[in-house]
């Protein structure tokens, strides 16, 4: 009978286990190209659904050329800052994701060896309850060479489409303003990123609900943003018709009216002229 609890109790065990969350401490980055001379600093860190309040584990690096060095992150105290194996106490029992603290990884002016290897190993961490939680290993490869620079991700537009106004895009221009006439209920602008990658978002164009008679576009990019403003001119039905200046307008008939009379007088003169000499 008490074999089969034992084997009762092992068997639960073993099925609830799995189930217990505590992944392997983790690091930011797990490939890194450093240039010679240069430095790299990546996180250390942990997601547990337990109540932990201490990590230990064991850093070693490959080469004396690579060398990496561990600091506790803020309010974590570490028994053996200079020793190869660290035991970090938190300040209170953590859940979730823990960042542990950071690595910072040097290269020398002048190395003889170009790749290296930054181990943490033998990882255990202790729970609120007392139970010790065995963590897999973590590897982070060096090469020494000169990093890739990533190009910048573009957050701008290439051009905002629309049958009802022409918005011409200028370059680091991200206000514009555009007429329409008072009957549009509603616009139809559309962004269109330079990365097809970015994400555009753009508020109401219903009329009734613009705020501020402004429709913002934001453009974005992983990290990188960009804001466009469309500022709303809304015309009346009169600002069509063409006013005249009535002065401009009194004093141009005023003077196309004593030509006309001169025009008459000389007609009448030249008409008179002619009979007269007719009758001699």
């Amino acid at each position: 009978m008490k074999k089969r609890i034992n084997y009762f109790i092992i068997t639960l065990l073993l099925l609830v286990f799995p189930f217990i969350k505590v992944n392997a401490i983790s690091v930011t980055k797990n490939d890194l190209t450093i240039e010679k001379g240069g430095r790299e600093t990546v996180e250390l860190y942990t997601e547990t659904e337990s109540k932990i309040i201490s990590v230990t584990f064991t850093m070693v690096y490959s080469t004396y050329d690579i060398p990496a060095y561990f600091a506790p992150a803020e309010g974590f105290n570490d028994t053996n800052p200079n020793g190869i194996t660290h035991e970090i106490i938190f300040n209170e029992a953590k859940t979730g994701k823990i960042t542990i603290g950071t690595i910072t990884i040097d290269v020398v002016n002048n190395p003889k060896d170009l790749n290296g290897t930054v181990n943490v190993h033998t990882i255990k961490a202790k729970t609120a309850d007392g139970n010790i939680l065995t963590l897999k290993d973590q590897n982070i490869n060096v090469k020494v060479g000169t990093p890739v620079k990533e190009e910048p991700k573009s957050a701008l537009l290439s051009k905002i489409e629309s049958k009802l106004v022409n918005i011409e895009l200028k370059k680091d221009v991200f206000e514009y303003t555009i007429n329409i006439n008072k009957d549009v209920k509603e616009l139809d602008l559309k962004g269109i990123p330079e990365d097809e990658k970015a994400k555009v978002e753009i508020s109401t164009q219903k009329i009734e609900e613009i705020k501020d008679k402004k429709i913002i576009i934001i453009v974005k990019n992983g990290d990188e943003e960009k804001k466009y403003t469309i500022n709303i001119n809304i015309k009346e039905k009169n600002d069509n018709k063409i006013v005249i200046d009535k002065e401009e307008f009194k004093e141009n008939t005023s003077y196309k009216g004593k030509w006309i009379i001169i025009s008459i007088v000389l007609i009448i003169i030249l008409m008179v002229t002619l009979v007269l000499s007719k009758k001699k």
